[in-house]
């Protein structure tokens, strides 16, 4: 009787809540996305992601547990993305992305699964050229904050 009333409780118990990440768009609207994954400079799952930048002469990878709020400034042709990084104990960093020029962002919200692009690669004009495109009317992501669970 112990163990079955054991199983019942096992059974009955919530999984506990994913991570949470709201996003700011360029165009004013917000997502919170739930189980986040990552690719470009912040690499990984959840939790388990990495911010990957420089700061002059150093290079670094950051713990996204670490990390409250990610604000992206402005674009700049050709170079890595600036970043003012807020840490949860209220230190700022002014950093830059590191190995890549781009981060997506794919998870759950209430609408159903989305995947966020910045730059996105889909709206930019298709051309051979020698130089980087300009991506700048390709931006979509504003802010990234991370709360705490």
């Amino acid at each position: 009787m112990m163990i079955l009333n054991l199983l019942l409780v096992l059974l009955v118990q919530t999984p506990a809540p994913g991570q949470k990440v709201v996003v700011g768009l360029e165009d004013g609207q917000q997502l919170t996305v739930t189980d986040p994954e990552f690719t470009g400079f912040i690499e990984g799952r959840s939790g388990d992601a990495v911010l990957m930048y420089h700061q002059g002469n150093y290079h670094g990878e950051m713990p996204l547990k670490t990390v409250a709020r990610i604000e992206f400034g402005p674009y700049r042709r050709g170079k890595p993305f600036a970043m003012m990084v807020t840490l949860r104990n209220g230190q700022t960093l002014d950093v830059e992305s590191e190995r890549r020029d781009f981060v997506s962002l794919r998870g759950k919200t209430d609408y159903g699964t989305v995947t966020i692009r910045q730059p996105d690669p889909i709206s930019g004009e298709v051309k051979l050229t020698t130089r980087k495109a300009d991506r700048k009317k390709d931006l979509t992501i504003q802010y990234l904050e991370i709360p705490t669970s």
